[in-house]
């Protein structure tokens, strides 16, 4: 099981350096800033792969609390760019209220410890925020194919990562202590989540590719 954490790391820099690519490119804005986070990402990994190498009794549950932070963040910018009525806007304006305020006075957030509740928050964010893209994208009078919409892929991308996220976060701990070969088990299968979720977020570099050469192209 420990080859598919490598390749989810491997597929997280090979992602990464897409999306440089493209933003140097285009514009990292073509991409609605998707390199930052992917950067953000590949630091906050890559620093658990070392320490994890170097001694696994170190805590780092802080950097996923404020990385999870920065998650809930950077989505809720990335999809006031993709929501375009006044009631999704608002909605999502009062959903990141509520998922910090949560996060700031009922969670450990600054804890040495992982707080799966940060986790479970942000995750019903972003399961709250791909429905209502659904949504808006079912009901919009656009015309193009759907599957052609960068946005499809990263909603559908964390849609699914979200949801077993949560049923992987709930359980945690009760199986660390219990069962860890199932804690293990569910742990490596969420490598596998995170590579289709990576892999969704590379297809959606490439729409973002083709849309931005086809307008150029329109343009000419």
């Amino acid at each position: 099981m420990l080859i598919i954490h490598y390749l989810y790391n491997i597929l997280l820099i090979i992602v990464l350096i897409k999306s440089f690519i493209l933003g140097e490119k285009n514009g990292f804005s073509a991409q609605n800033n998707l390199f930052f986070f992917l950067f953000i990402t590949v630091l906050v990994e890559g620093y658990s792969f070392v320490v994890d190498k170097i001694d696994e009794s170190i805590l780092i549950g802080l950097q996923y609390n404020l990385y999870l932070i920065f998650v809930t963040v950077f989505f809720y910018f990335f999809y006031s760019k993709n929501f375009y009525s006044k009631i999704s806007k608002a909605l999502s304006k009062i959903l990141l209220l509520i998922c910090l305020l949560f996060i700031i006075f009922f969670t450990k957030f600054l804890g040495l410890d992982f707080d799966e509740k940060i986790a479970i928050a942000v995750m019903l964010f972003l399961i709250i925020h791909s429905i209502i893209w659904y949504y808006n994208k079912l009901f919009s009078v656009n015309d193009d194919e759907i599957f052609n919409d960068p946005n499809f892929w990263i909603s559908s991308g964390l849609l699914l990562w979200s949801c077993f996220g949560i049923f992987r976060c709930l359980p945690m701990y009760y199986f660390y202590n219990n069962d860890k070969e199932f804690s293990n088990f569910i742990k490596s299968n969420f490598d596998v989540v995170n590579i289709i979720l990576y892999l969704s977020i590379f297809i959606s570099l490439s729409k973002y590719e083709h849309n931005f050469k086809r307008g150029t192209t329109s343009n000419n």
